[in-house]
């Protein structure tokens, strides 16, 4: 039995809910089977589909279960909420005290945080569709009394959606009111009223391609049931900035089109990948959009882009053949000039062969000099009219690829995929004939040796031995020669296209902080450590300042001993730091990258040395010396790899100062987050150039040796530009969608400028 305190918490928290269980509801007694049909071996949790329900007509199930069984199990075991709330017969005994249990657990502040977030919800649907305790209801339709209902799994232990859903139901069903909350369909597929099932499947698997993430699909239905398929995702939209994306189709023919589009830019990029490669960006509404070559395609305008796409590939497939046509001409003749170099070397042999066969006798030797060794090659072949034969054979092609060219009003996915597809089978046969081309010409400048090689053996034939296989060696002696000009050629090749170490956010950026801060703490000095984390502070403007020999203002320094006060006040004291940068014992450890230490953090109060009378000429002193050691700190260190920097603002970029810049592109957007349009800097280092990361050792001291390596504190990189030659070399322009809160989201404006860095 409830002691005094619970009872009179079960009280009060009955009366919260409205809840008399000596005057049970009516609606509450009166259950209708919903006749709930589920399959034993479905595990299916995924949310497809959302509604606005009316509240009044959500029946109440209890189940001795936990929320992650199957519904089968859940359904199989559910009883009406009525079961637990009769007081009177003996059977409901247990079931009664386990939900008196559950009212007494109930927290009221959790079902008031329920009702305001169903409050915004009634407002719009989220711009994610699922939302932040969308999770909490557990609730089923039935296809065959076309009722809804909710289970409650008693093996939970937060049940505030119930109490909820039952104060709600008390209300206005006392009221004679109608309310609606926007909740998740558990166990429900689609509806397929605008999309096929197989149809949104094909849909998954195309956004797939051009996003690299796999999107959610839902099906919408508001208060009117009219119904709404939200297309939900991520993409990239530059280098590693990823955003949001919500495409809302709103009717069949919305949802029809967009298909459509999908469908097609999706065969155009595997079937022709050498030819389409569609970007992503984002709309004016949030909405996923495709690009090629900085162009909008969507439905409306995608079968004029066939056409032209057509017309220029048809254009290009009849020109091409005007150079097929010499490099066939060429190759032709190159066949030819090979037939007759090898000719010419037989000849050759011959003349041995009969040397070594007149050579026992005075009259044979005579015959030789006289008929064989002062011969001259000639060809007595008929020549073949090769440039003839290859223009003939590339008319022939040329009419054969014509015919499939067909003059139309309205092109097809097809017809490109035609054009396209000979336009690559004729540039594979020119490529082809380009390496044959190659290949003969070193071949024939080998034979060409041998024919030298041979003609000198001949001139003393006497005076070599007497055999053919020693004529053969002579011959091709210089054959390694001949290759060599191609040998070199393709080691300069080798040469030129070194393979370069490159850098990928995701995949580098624990390893690149952990080469350059050991890189780092064997270059710098604790004082240069010390500098270089004030340019990572908002100090930054102050030390440029100094660096351009300009006023500061008294600003800063007012904001520092605004922060230097917490520290005073646990000393009572400023007149003397007795434990200078020892300031914790060693018993106190710190977690950085799951690693402990017990190291401390750097202060730029202390740095600086600020008191509360400390002057505007100290600070300046101090920050003067600052600037000069970051400049020499700054020759000491140097990029490890090419990468990308990224630096944002909402001015232009200055780059005679010093710049602190992210590595990741997202990080530097975040910084102007309240911004609805920025300015992002993207400046392309190259390896050796210097730079410092803002490594550990810029932020912690290392006085126990336990510091982990790393870049664990953020990603920042302090880059003097004023040392280089900075040009922009693009502009790019683009959106992303931001989140306001778990509902709104708004989107916002990048302008990105990409800088080329050179020595100055």
């Amino acid at each position: 039995m409830p002691n005094t305190n619970e009872k009179e918490k079960i009280t009060s928290h009955l009366e919260y809910i409205g809840l008399n269980l000596d005057n049970i509801p009516e609606f509450l007694l009166n259950y209708q089977d919903v006749d709930f049909k589920p399959v034993r071996t479905n595990e299916d949790t995924q949310f497809r589909v959302y509604r606005y329900l009316p509240v009044k007509e959500i029946q109440i199930l209890f189940t001795p279960t936990n929320r992650m069984d199957t519904a089968f199990v859940k359904y199989t075991k559910a009883e009406p909420i009525y079961h637990y709330l009769d007081q009177v017969n003996e059977e409901s005994v247990i079931k009664h005290a386990t939900f008196l249990k559950m009212v007494e657990n109930m927290k009221p502040e959790e079902i008031e945080n329920i009702a305001e977030e169903q409050k915004k919800l009634q407002e719009q649907v989220p711009f994610k569709v699922k939302y932040h305790n969308n999770f909490v209801w557990d609730i089923y339709y039935s296809e065959y009394t076309g009722k809804y209902f909710m289970m409650v799994t008693l093996d939970d232990l937060n049940n505030s959606c119930l109490f909820y859903l039952l104060k709600k139901q008390i209300e206005l069903w006392q009221t004679d009111q109608e309310e609606y909350i926007f909740v998740p369909i558990n166990y429900v597929d689609y509806t397929r009223r605008y999309l096929k099932k197989s149809e949104i499947t094909d849909m998954e698997k195309y956004l797939w391609l051009f996003t690299k993430e796999w999107p959610q699909i839902y099906e919408v239905f508001d208060k009117d049931n009219e119904l709404e398929m939200h297309v939900v995702g991520k993409t990239i939209v530059y280098d590693d900035i990823q955003t949001v994306y919500k495409n809302k189709l709103s009717t069949k023919e919305e949802a029809s089109k967009f298909y459509q589009l999908l469908k097609a830019l999706f065969i155009l990029q595997t079937e022709l990948p050498s030819y389409y490669q569609f970007d992503t960006q984002i709309g004016e509404q949030g909405e996923l959009i495709f690009e090629y070559n900085s162009k909008v395609i969507d439905f409306d305008s995608l079968s004029k882009f066939v056409q032209e796409e057509y017309k220029k590939h048809a254009e290009e497939l009849k020109n091409i053949f005007t150079e097929k046509e010499k490099q066939d001409v060429a190759l032709a003749k190159m066949k030819e000039q090979e037939r007759e170099k090898n000719l010419e070397y037989v000849f050759k042999e011959k003349q041995v062969a009969t040397y070594l066969k007149c050579k026992n006798t005075v009259f044979g030797r005579i015959k030789y000099f006289f008929k064989v060794k002062n011969g001259k090659f000639v060809n007595t072949k008929k020549k073949v009219n090769t440039e003839k034969e290859a223009k003939e054979n590339n008319a022939m092609e040329k009419s054969v690829s014509k015919a499939i060219i067909e003059d139309k009003k309205y092109y097809t996915i097809e017809d490109l995929l035609k054009v396209c597809l000979e336009l690559d089978r004729i540039q594979v046969k020119i490529k082809n004939a380009s390496l044959d081309i190659e290949a003969l010409e070193k071949k024939i400048k080998s034979i060409e040796n041998k024919i030298k090689n041979a003609n000198l053996y001949l001139e003393k034939i006497e005076e070599h031995k007497k055999s053919i296989f020693e004529f053969w060696r002579f011959a091709n002696k210089d054959e390694a020669v001949g290759l060599n000009p191609g040998a070199e050629t393709e080691q300069e090749e080798k040469q030129e296209h070194t393979l370069k170490r490159t850098f990928h956010y995701v995949e580098d950026f624990e390893d690149l902080g952990m080469e350059a801060d050991k890189q780092q703490r064997e270059s710098f000095s604790e004082k240069e450590c010390d500098a270089l984390y004030l340019a990572t502070t908002n100090l930054l403007p102050d030390i440029n300042a100094i660096k351009e020999n300009k006023e500061i203002t008294e600003g800063t320094l007012t904001g520092l001993k605004e922060e230097a006060k917490e520290e005073w006040d646990l000393f009572n004291s400023e007149s003397f730091d007795i434990f200078g940068n020892v300031k914790e014992d060693k018993t106190k450890i710190t977690m950085l990258a799951n690693q402990k230490h017990r190291e401390v953090a750097k202060s730029k109060i202390k740095l600086l040395d600020i008191t509360r009378d400390a002057t505007l000429e100290e600070y300046k002193d101090n920050l003067t010396v600052a600037e000069k050691t970051i400049k020499e700190a700054m020759k000491k260190s140097s990029a490890v790899v090419d990468m990308n920097i990224y630096a944002s603002g909402l001015e232009k970029l200055n780059n005679q100062q010093i710049g602190v810049f992210r590595i990741n592109p997202m990080n530097a957007i975040e910084e102007e987050k309240d911004s609805e349009k920025i300015n992002v800097y993207k400046v392309s280092i190259k390896e050796g150039m210097h730079v410092v990361y803002a490594t550990n050792i810029i932020y912690y001291d290392n006085h126990n040796h336990t510091l982990p390596l790393g870049m664990n504190v953020n990603d920042k990189v302090i880059f003097d530009m004023s040392q280089y030659e900075l040009n922009v070399k693009r502009q790019k322009i683009f959106r992303i969608n931001q989140d306001v809160d778990d509902i709104h989201n708004k989107t916002k404006i990048i302008c990105v400028y990409e800088y080329e860095v050179k020595n100055a």
